[in-house]
């Protein structure tokens, strides 16, 4: 799973989900290996596809680093 090099640069957030979306997250994390959590698993696709959308210059824009 996708995680910050150091977790100090981790940021929280809170997402509201479909009931249907959050059943199948809890789902992937009960027979998939994403995660063990369905808010791991959901972190997991965050990361992965905002990585994606940074790699190809989705906006051809990178947010600044701290």
């Amino acid at each position: 799973m996708a995680r910050p090099k150091n977790r100090s640069e981790a940021r929280q957030i809170t997402v509201s989900l479909p009931a249907q979306t959050f059943d199948y997250l809890v789902y992937l994390a009960t027979n998939g290996q994403l995660g063990v959590s369905e808010a791991d698993v959901a972190a997991h696709l965050l990361v992965k596809e905002v990585d994606m959308l940074l790699t190809i210059g989705y906006h051809d824009i990178k947010p600044p680093r701290a």
